[in-house]
């Protein structure tokens, strides 16, 4: 049995803090904990808290050591579909261009994106495409740079 309970936080390196707190807050309505400009900011949807911290020199890449990939579940493709929307309006890049099924991952329905550091962003859903109207796309293991 393993020693560890779950996540306690995630902290994520950022080189561009304000930026980064915006895509949490505004994009994803994270709540705002704490906030010291040109440091960090804490955020957290209700689950999941998420340090952010200005640190990096450069923007984050899956081609290198450290996080591939962070996942957040969403509780629905209608959600997935404002977040996409509201993504595609404040010029986030997405990955797959938009939603799909993860197509070497089970069928679940996700969105892939990069936050403003360029890390690598997976919102999922537990729904699975049963009218097979939303294309498949890669998945978490596939990397497009």
């Amino acid at each position: 049995m393993a020693m560890t309970k779950g996540v306690n936080h995630v902290g994520l390196s950022v080189t561009n803090l304000e930026a980064s707190k915006r895509f949490f807050t505004d994009i994803l309505e994270f709540e705002l904990l704490k906030y010291v400009e040109g440091d960090h900011a804490f955020v957290t949807d209700g689950t999941t808290m998420i340090t952010l911290w200005q640190t990096a020199e450069q923007a984050a890449t899956v081609k290198t050591a450290g996080l591939h990939h962070l996942a957040l579940q969403v509780e629905s493709v209608a959600v997935l579909r404002q977040l996409e929307e509201r993504m595609k309006q404040n010029g986030i890049r997405l990955q797959f261009d938009g939603i799909g099924v993860r197509g070497q991952e089970g069928g679940f329905i996700a969105l892939f994106c990069y936050d403003p550091s360029g890390i690598r962003i997976e919102l999922a859903t537990s729904e699975k495409d049963v009218t097979g109207g939303v294309p498949i796309i890669g998945g978490c293991g596939v990397v497009e740079e």
